[in-house]
């Protein structure tokens, strides 16, 4: 499943369609992820129209509660964004244990700033799996 990951020919263009499905929101990562797949974080901001208007990516092991304050620092500077969306991409297993936690903590953290976090799916060994 990980290297079969490719982006969608209709994929959203910045600024001026929505981002609204499971299928957008993964076209537009498929796009930014990198290959061969290594540990990294892809942050996708919108605009209160649902809009992609920027996309960061970090390259770190760290975990999401460990890095949200870089996400954060880097999308609080476009004037536009309102929500963030996260993929991750991670060896190993899926989903881990702490998972749910951190993103209960990377929420509330996002919510401070003034931004919501909507999702955040993990591309791991077996599939892409969304944190909830």
């Amino acid at each position: 499943m990980l290297q079969t990951i490719t982006p969608i020919s209709d994929v959203p263009r910045a600024q001026l369609d929505p981002i609204t499905t499971l299928t957008d929101k993964l076209s537009v990562f498929a796009l930014a992820l990198s290959r061969p797949l290594c540990a990294e974080t892809i942050a996708l901001c919108c605009d209160n129209q649902q809009r992609g208007v920027g996309i960061f990516a970090f390259n770190s092991k760290l975990k999401l509660t460990q890095i949200i304050e870089r996400i954060i620092g880097a999308a609080i500077n476009i004037d536009s964004a309102t929500t963030i969306c996260l993929l991750s991409a991670r060896q190993g297993a899926g989903q881990d244990l702490s998972d749910t936690s951190q993103l209960f903590m990377a929420k509330n953290r996002c919510q401070d700033a003034g931004l919501s976090l909507t999702d955040w799916f993990l591309v791991a060994n077996g599939g892409i799996y969304a944190v909830q």
